[in-house]
């Protein structure tokens, strides 16, 4: 199984390559064979992909996130599958390009530097924490896809205010199919993350019962991070529902909550010791 893991790590992100060629032909020409074709090869690249990350559970015991480059691969998968699924449920292939990029930027790092961790934790072989972290990313995933619908939806607005829209803001959707996908991918990542929340608290209530993990879960800034975050969300997803926020403003807020996300994250795994530091 060693030299299969092996071989789609290199075929990957020739696949996600592939892909993202495809779907840059159809956003710049649109020829037939690239709008038959695009959704096919992602969907093919996104099925390799999940079967890959599948086996890597199965030889090594535990999810393939027990470091950064199994994480950047597993997000690689993660942006893709939520973006074939809006992509599926809207019908609108024009933002492939821009979402499988970042896809193929992480799955070619992941493959560079891959060091798979045989060895790791108990903890992190639980089957909790698999459903925890899958949440969390595949939700951090969906919040990475609402924010590059949110800058796609600005840039296209101002574009059309200054009534000159170039050939890249001429292919794009119109601005309420990107804030549909905007909402939507806001929508599934706070489902992700409300989920992880969750799964993460009852699992680490149980561990520190047990004695086998020591601090306090509420004190925790990834997990009051993560909180705050979800709560911001809420609000935005409130605001739309509820108060009918127009749709610049909901991109602008994506935007802004993910890169606060983004920040926190880095800010927090570089100086701040952490309930989910696992020695």
């Amino acid at each position: 199984m060693s030299v299969l893991l092996q071989l789609l790590n290199i075929l990957l992100p020739l696949g996600y390559l592939l892909a993202v060629l495809d779907y840059l032909v159809l956003y710049t020409s649109r020829p037939q064979w690239s709008v038959k074709s695009a959704t096919t090869v992602a969907r093919s690249v996104a099925a390799v992909h999940g079967v890959y990350l599948i086996l890597s559970a199965i030889a090594f015991e535990h999810v393939p996130v027990a470091n950064v480059w199994e994480s950047f691969t597993f997000v690689a998968f993660a942006i893709t599958a939520v973006y074939l699924v809006l992509e599926w449920w809207l019908e609108d292939q024009a933002t492939g390009v821009f979402l499988l990029a970042p896809a193929l930027f992480f799955q070619v790092v992941s493959s560079a530097f891959l060091t798979q961790t045989r060895e790791v934790d108990p903890i992190l072989q639980s089957s909790w924490f698999g459903i925890h972290v899958t949440a969390a990313l595949i939700g951090y995933a969906a919040c990475a896809v609402a924010a590059v619908y949110g800058l796609l939806y600005m840039l296209l607005y101002r574009s059309l205010k200054g009534t000159n829209v170039g050939l890249i803001f001429h292919r794009l959707p119109n601005l309420e199919v990107l804030g549909r996908l905007n909402v939507s991918a806001m929508s599934f990542g706070w489902v992700c993350l409300a989920l992880a929340i969750l799964v993460g608290t009852v699992w680490a209530r149980g561990l520190v019962v047990r004695g086998e993990l020591e601090g306090s879960l509420l004190s925790d800034p990834k997990f009051s991070t993560t909180v705050v975050v979800w709560v911001l969300y809420s609000l935005c997803l409130g605001g739309h529902y509820l108060l009918k926020w127009p749709g610049r403003r909901l991109a602008w807020i994506s935007v802004v909550a993910f890169l606060l996300m983004v920040a926190s994250s880095i800010l927090l795994n570089v100086y701040v010791e952490s309930f989910h530091s696992f020695g």
